[in-house]
């Protein structure tokens, strides 16, 4: 097997809501038993940074007197378009609004990061703490990644705003852009079963050899998949076979002194993976970012989209 993979430094992503505690709990599993050091990472990031709405505030616009009347107080407008660029009074307005904003939401950011960090604490873990302000999340998540030398990127399938238990945009977008691997956590918090789909190619390859050194090290079984795409199978059955069963003959060289199973299946391979692993109750699906072939089916965006977002369990993302 090639070198094995590291978790000494997770960079672990909150915003207080229950996606992201799910999220905590399994970070604060996965830490004790790899021996990781955590940081807790919050970004403070609220509408009127983005430009579009500071030009709304201040563009051409002349402030009221009555801008500053409490919330739920009925006033009669008096903001008028002046055509004539960013007004003195708007450009303050705007700023002072924005800071006050940002002061309210950076404490509470400050609040949940605490939280979080004492709850590793609590677990005898090594753990820092950091709240940044940006615009961007994604891009304060890439920035940060990019400047510290972390081995993976911990998050919730969504943030607060998400009514849902789906994929939300910016876990979306972080498994994207991320250059090192990403685990979208799920409803599971404890690892003992993890599925390993696999097609032959170099990203796949690097999935199976995270996959060995993080069931080697949790105590965890582990199954190869490979799904034959249907169309070949109903053509040419024992050619796709043949083919399937020198793909998973190939992953199980990897595997050399460990206990395994493996799967052969045809079908979709986006529904069958994600089918599999909710029948057969998968603690964790580790896939990699990129596939065999042309159109590299695993790329985000075809097969590992639909799984993110069609499956409850954690899903960890190799690059």
């Amino acid at each position: 097997m090639e070198h094995e993979p590291d978790f000494k430094k997770i960079l672990f992503l909150t915003d207080g809501s229950a996606p992201s505690l799910s999220a905590q709990e399994l970070t604060i599993q996965l830490a004790k038993k790899l021996g990781s050091e955590v940081t807790v990472f919050h970004v403070v990031t609220h509408e009127l940074m983005r430009p579009k709405m500071q030009d709304f505030l201040v563009q051409g616009r002349a402030i009221p007197e009555s801008a500053d009347i409490e919330p739920g107080t009925a006033v009669r407008s008096e903001v008028i378009w002046t055509g004539e660029g960013p007004s003195s009074a708007g450009a303050h307005y705007g700023e002072r609004v924005e800071d006050e904003l940002t002061s309210v939401y950076r404490q509470q950011g400050e609040e949940v990061v605490a939280d979080a960090a004492l709850a590793f604490k609590e677990e005898g873990l090594r753990v820092e703490k950091k709240v940044v302000e940006h615009k961007n999340i994604v891009e304060a998540v890439m920035e940060e990644a990019e400047e510290e030398d972390y081995d993976v990127i911990i998050m919730g399938r969504s943030g607060r705003k998400e009514k849902e238990a789906r994929l939300g945009g910016v876990a979306e977008k972080v498994s994207r852009h991320s250059e090192i691997p990403v685990l979208i956590a799920g409803e599971k918090r404890a690892v003992s079963k993890l599925l390993v789909p696999v097609d032959g190619s170099e990203s796949s390859d690097k999935a199976v050899n995270y996959a060995a050194s993080l069931a080697k090290r949790l105590g965890a079984k582990l199954t190869l998949l490979h799904v034959q795409e249907s169309r070949l199978f109903s053509h040419r059955p024992e050619l796709s076979q043949a083919i399937g069963k020198g793909i998973l003959s190939n992953a199980a060289e990897k595997l050399k002194g460990m206990t395994f199973d493996q799967k052969l299946e045809s079908g979709d391979p986006a529904r069958k993976i994600t089918e599999i692993a909710e029948k057969e109750d998968y603690d964790m699906i580790v896939m990699g970012s990129k596939g065999h072939g042309a159109i590299e089916r695993f790329l985000l965006g075809s097969v590992i989209n639909h799984v993110l977002h069609y499956t409850k369990h954690p899903v960890l993302v190799i690059k």
